[in-house]
């Protein structure tokens, strides 16, 4: 019998006028009928289809639907679920109803015990009716029944139950079994600790938090909040504690080393509101000496400085009413002023106080006082290798030769030649020398600048430096002798010559910066011999500048040495590569032309020649002008001109214009205008566009001159090929007009026309080039023909 039939045959039954249901099922007319009732489907086809019938005639159906199929939950859940919500209307909880739902609850656990809904239903509907044991039992009923993997849905309710009651022992015990199982479930226990005020066992829970490292923040706190929080706790409520919180504290505070200044703080007020003032200074003054960043410093000092200013205060209203310390900190207000003072009523009460005030004023203006040194410690925590730090440490201290002692030595103790940050350890050490020169200890000063010198520092500069510092220490008190000394021991000390190998002390002879230092007091205060040979060793050493070199060659050709001076010209032209050798060949070729004039011709050449054979080519144009220029005063006048010859092909592009301007002048010059034809040639074949039109029209003006009208013609038309006529920018076309208009007949004109049309039809079919179209527009001239 389908769930259609039945409901079928149950509307007939209604119309029929049966009250009763027990003939639904009295004589099953099949088999499947008969199956049909122990199966869910059909009983709640029936149950949905009297839905809007009357609570009595639906309760008697799931009681008959219970004889079927007892073990059905979701029967048994919308079961319960009617009878209380039918409970839910009535007016009084002495109702007989009320207890029979207890029994209809206890009747559905037998076949429903493993079911958590249930059991959640019934505790709820218990708790409703403020049965709190019978609440109780139903909850640990419960736990007995379900299996563990379910616990958890009744622990919740449980305890969400039982925070709401007004027992707190008995929640205390449930929260107790239910940490033991889910240790996570602290924080909302610690949570309920405090809303009922119970500070002792909330300590005890964040103790265990803080202990069980297995613990996770359901709400996402790390173990230093947690640390805060008990610090919290036991600041403000330190009496009747059942745990030692100062040793609690002081572990917090030890195990956690970034931003601790907090916990410092409620440390303090634990011993003030505990009345240990004493100790609370002593808290205060530990923490400005011991945290690691400026902001736990910042926060800790204000704090100390406020207390300090709060029993100032309390001072100065020792005789007015207690309304005047309204402003007075909180945590002062909890304890008495005599016990503050200690002092017992007397007559001298008074004394007492002002004494204690100025005492406490005197202490406060000393704190103020200490705070720069208190802060560069603190600094100094956080990084001990801080140079910048103990450079001011050792100016905070300077005034106090004990203290100013002791910083000089713990800082060059504790930084390291290759940790030092943020400065130099160098500066230290030159620090450490002057404090000495500064109280006129020049034989210490030097014991520490030599001693210095020792250290293997981080690098050559802090050596450089330290040397430096030590030579113009006793340069300025005018120790000029011994000042030479020292820097003598420096830089001629034995050295390696493996500078890939050289530790940094070991380079120190290669310092270019000292070895100037030393040039600069041998030419105040030495000799020429000691100059001499402080340049003669930078050159050995190969720590020498084009500059530098120069200089020693003057100093010798000063004091006739002119030899030796080209000599080292010659030493330095064989360190250095171009183009540092640019000013040094023309120094030293110009001082030997100098000297020797025509004397040494050969000698003078063979310099020229080694120098044009080095030199890159847009450098060489100087020295080939030299060189004829040379050859012209002392030499032969047709080496001159082979020289410019030589020069016109060897120099750059953008050169060879004006070297050619010049090899015609000087050909001009010295054998003819008439001579100058192969050299404009020449040029005419090497050079391009604009340069080479430029020189055709000279040469054609020359060829004019000399009345070779055909030769100035043949160049007009060889260099007509280069230029555009529709943009004339030399006059090479109408110069060339002219020409055939004075000098030539029908016949040439015809050809210049001709040729003027080819070189127009030729540069149309050319590509354009943008940078003359650029040229072009720039000047106006685009468009034009």
């Amino acid at each position: 019998m389908n769930a259609q039939l039945l409901h079928y045959k149950l509307e007939q039954l209604e119309v029929k006028g049966s009250s009763k249901f027990e003939v639904v099922f009295a004589a099953p007319d099949t088999q499947q009928e008969q199956y049909s009732r122990y199966t869910l489907r059909a009983w709640w086809i029936v149950l949905q289809a009297h839905r809007d019938k009357p609570y009595a005639t639906r309760i008697d159906l799931y009681e008959r639907a219970f004889k079927y199929i007892p073990n059905c939950y979701k029967l048994w859940f919308n079961y319960l679920k009617e009878q209380l919500e039918d409970l839910g209307g009535r007016s009084t909880f002495l109702s007989n109803k009320f207890e029979e739902m207890i029994t209809y609850f206890e009747k559905a656990l037998v076949y429903m015990h493993k079911m958590p809904n249930i059991w959640l239903m019934y505790a709820e509907y218990c708790a409703s009716l403020q049965k709190y044991t019978q609440t109780r039992n139903v909850y640990d009923r419960a736990l007995q029944s379900l299996p563990v993997t379910q616990h958890h849905r009744i622990w919740k309710a449980y305890c969400q139950w039982i925070s709401k009651t007004e027992s707190i022992t008995t929640a205390i015990s449930i929260y107790n079994r239910y940490i033991k199982i889910n240790p996570d479930y602290k924080e909302e226990y610690l949570d309920y600790l405090v809303s009922k005020q119970l500070w002792g066992k909330a300590c005890q829970i964040l103790v265990d938090i803080l202990n069980d490292d297995q613990f996770n923040s359901a709400s996402g706190k790390t173990k230093y909040d947690f640390m805060k929080y008990l610090c919290e706790i036991i600041a403000r409520h330190p009496n009747d504690l059942p745990i030692d919180a100062a040793s609690i504290m002081k572990f917090g505070i030890k195990k956690y080393s970034d931003e601790i200044g907090q916990l410092w703080i409620k440390l303090a007020d634990y011993y003030i509101k505990t009345g240990q003032f004493e100790q609370a200074r002593d808290t205060f003054e530990d923490a400005v000496n011991n945290v690691l960043t400026v902001k736990d410093f910042s926060l800790v000092f204000n704090a100390y400085v406020k207390y300090e200013e709060t029993i100032i205060q309390m001072l100065e209203d020792f005789d007015e009413n207690d309304e005047n310390q309204d402003d007075i900190d909180d945590t002062i207000l909890s304890t008495k002023l005599d016990q503050l003072l200690k002092i017992k009523s007397s007559q001298d009460d008074e004394v007492q106080i002002e004494d204690e005030l100025l005492l406490k004023m005197d202490r406060l203006d000393e704190l103020l006082e200490r705070r720069p040194i208190l802060l560069n410690s603190c600094i100094l925590r956080q990084n001990k290798y801080n140079v910048e730090e103990w450079l001011k440490r050792i100016v905070l201290v300077k005034g106090d030769e004990r203290m100013a002692l002791k910083t000089f030595t713990e800082a060059l103790e504790i930084v390291e030649p290759n940790l030092a940050d943020n400065g130099k350890l160098s500066d230290i050490w030159i620090a450490y020398a002057k404090y000495y020169r500064d109280k006129g200890d020049w034989k210490t000063c030097n014991q520490i600048f030599h001693k210095g010198s020792k250290i293997e520092f981080k690098n050559i500069e802090e050596h450089v430096n330290l040397w430096s510092q030590w030579v113009e220490t006793l340069l300025i008190d005018g120790f000029v002798n011994d000042s030479l000394t020292v820097i003598k021991q420096g830089l001629f000390k034995k050295y390696v010559k493996k500078l890939d190998k050289m530790t940094p002390s070991e380079m120190v002879p290669y310092s270019l910066q000292l070895w100037q230092l030393y040039l600069d007091l041998e030419r105040n205060f030495g000799n020429f011999k000691s100059l001499r040979a402080a340049y003669k060793r930078m050159v050995e050493l190969k720590v020498v500048t084009p500059f530098i070199i120069i200089n020693y060659a003057q100093l010798l050709e000063d004091n006739a040495f002119y030899e030796e001076s080209f000599k080292v010209f010659e030493a330095g032209v064989q360190l250095f590569d171009w183009p540092a050798l640019y000013d040094l060949w023309i120094v030293y070729i110009t001082k030997f032309i100098q000297r020797y004039r025509g004397q040494k011709i050969e000698r003078t050449r063979n310099l020229f020649e080694t120098v044009i054979e080095q030199v890159p080519k847009d450098k060489n144009r100087i020295f080939y002008l030299m060189y004829g220029e040379f050859e012209e005063q002392y030499g032969l006048l047709n080496h001159a001109i082979e020289i410019y010859d030589r020069m016109v092909f060897n120099v750059e592009y953008q050169d060879k214009m004006e070297a050619y301007n010049i090899y015609i002048a000087k050909v001009a010059l010295y054998l003819g205008i008439t001579k100058t034809r192969p050299v404009f040639e020449s040029a005419i074949e090497n050079l391009q566009e604009a340069e080479l039109i430029q020189m055709g029209l000279r040469l054609a003006q020359l060829e004019r001159k000399f009345g070779e009208i055909d030769r100035a013609r043949a160049v007009y038309i060889h260099i007509s090929q280069f230029s555009d006529p529709r943009f004339d920018d030399f006059g090479l076309w109408k110069t060339w007009e002219n020409f055939e208009l004075h000098h030539g007949n029908e016949d040439t004109y015809k050809e210049f026309r001709r040729i003027s049309k080819s070189v127009v039809a030729k540069f149309s079919l050319m590509p354009p080039d943008p940078k003359k179209i650029k040229e072009r527009v720039e000047k106006g001239q685009l468009g034009q023909v």
